[in-house]
């Protein structure tokens, strides 16, 4: 799948995202992915990331074995009945410039619903370094434990607009491993917030960045960041996030953090 994924993203000019983390934790029986292969090679993959409610779809084919209806035909297989009636919404995902998905989707049964950057830290030479703990704000990072999952479930509902029956769907079945994946940001004594880094390839990539509403606007949000980009860059790692176009205060804590925007994903609703 990586080496497809590799051929296809050097020959559309592309980046696909294919939700690696989520591929390299799923559980053998929970898997959801569908693949074609032609001659004992791998030619086509779709993967489905269900998210609570919603169920977000991605995925590729050798350029070779285009226009021969292969990823119609693992839509039809992945978007069956039974799934298409487990969602609320399902979204088909494709990158910005990509010129073979924009017209398959034209044709397709969705229309386009947002768009999201992907944004990549950038430290500017010229520009004066913002320290760990502007204004004096002192944030510090605890790893979750799993009698934080009503804490983390909260959160993403205030973050997010998750409702509590999707956000006790995401977290009650992960293990204990998996919830200390996440990171609450404690200030003053209290958890007011959650990060979730996830690192592949020399990248290292927030997810699930969250403050209380009652504690935005107060600094906390750019100390974080701050001191998980110093953390990461120090291991090696590049720093990645993604932001929604239709978050500009999000986009504004993050350009001025030094995040800049390298790509785009576009999603589509999948039309009943």
């Amino acid at each position: 799948m990586e080496a497809l994924q590799q051929l296809v993203e050097q020959h559309d000019g592309i980046a696909l995202k294919l939700n690696w983390i989520t591929l390299h934790s799923r559980k053998e029986e929970s898997a959801a992915d569908l693949v074609e292969f032609r001659e004992g090679k791998l030619v086509a993959f779709l993967g489905l990331y269900p998210f609570g409610n919603t169920l977000e779809v991605c995925g590729m084919v050798h350029p070779a074995y285009r226009r021969q209806g292969i990823f119609t035909s693992l839509l039809q297989r992945g978007l069956n009945s039974a799934t298409v009636v487990s969602y609320s919404t399902i979204l088909l995902n494709a990158p910005g410039n990509s010129d073979t998905a924009k017209p398959f989707l034209a044709a397709y049964p969705c229309r386009f619903d947002f768009s999201e950057y992907q944004m990549k830290y950038a430290e500017d030479p010229t520009s004066v370094r913002v320290e760990s703990s502007p204004n004096g704000v002192q944030v510090t990072l605890r790893q979750a434990e799993g009698m934080d999952r009503p804490l983390l479930s909260r959160f993403d509902q205030e973050g997010f607009g998750l409702t509590a029956e999707e956000t006790k769907q995401f977290y009650d079945p992960l293990t204990e491993e998996e919830i200390r994946q996440n990171e609450l940001l404690v200030y003053e004594g209290e958890a007011v917030g959650k990060i979730r880094v996830s690192r592949r390839n020399q990248e290292a990539w927030i997810y699930g960045f969250v403050v209380s509403a009652s504690r935005r606007g107060q600094g906390i949000g750019g100390t974080v960041l701050r001191q998980i980009v110093d953390r990461e860059r120090a291991g090696g790692f590049d720093v990645w996030l993604e932001v929604a176009l239709n978050n500009p205060n999000a986009m504004k804590l993050y350009e001025q953090a030094g995040f800049r925007v390298c790509r785009s994903q576009d999603y589509y609703a999948f039309l009943r």
